[in-house]
């Protein structure tokens, strides 16, 4: 009985030191900042499951500049506005772009109507994922230097 009790004691001590490790983990990815951070496209699922990849990546581009100022780039157009993070979420606001026509099979029109309903962002694997938390949209980006 003092054996069952032990090594249930053990196992105990131990799953408590896994899952406490893995919270800190967790933690730690919530915790990164954006400001100074370029991050660029590298897919969007849109209702329904279907998955966008951009032709050039580089064409579509979040840059968190300082004071939550936002720039960037959406194909042929500009992206400007104001972002908020915080330990509830995430949101931009306000959110605008330039409105110019791009070549067939841009993403700006689907990009711009996700980003402006976004409010949860997740940080995994080195990438940064973007979603309005409800309907399965999400858009992954990747971390780059521009």
């Amino acid at each position: 009985m003092k054996k069952i009790l032990s090594r249930r004691l053990v196992l105990g001590t131990l799953l408590t030191l896994i899952l406490s490790s893995a919270q800190f983990s967790l933690a730690q990815e919530e915790d990164i900042t954006l400001e100074g951070s370029n991050w660029q496209l590298l897919n969007m699922k849109v209702l329904g499951g279907f998955l966008f990849t951009p032709d050039d990546p580089g064409l579509y581009r979040l840059n968190f500049r300082s004071e939550n100022r936002l720039t960037g780039a959406s194909d042929c157009n500009t992206i400007t506005g104001s972002y908020f993070q915080d330990t509830t979420g995430f949101r931009f606001d306000p959110f605008v772009s330039t409105r110019k026509l791009c070549a067939p099979g841009s993403l700006h029109n689907n990009l711009v109507l996700i980003l402006r309903n976004v409010n949860a962002i997740e940080f995994r694997d080195g990438k940064m994922y973007m979603t309005n938390g409800y309907d399965g949209v999400e858009l992954e980006f990747e971390e780059r230097e521009f």
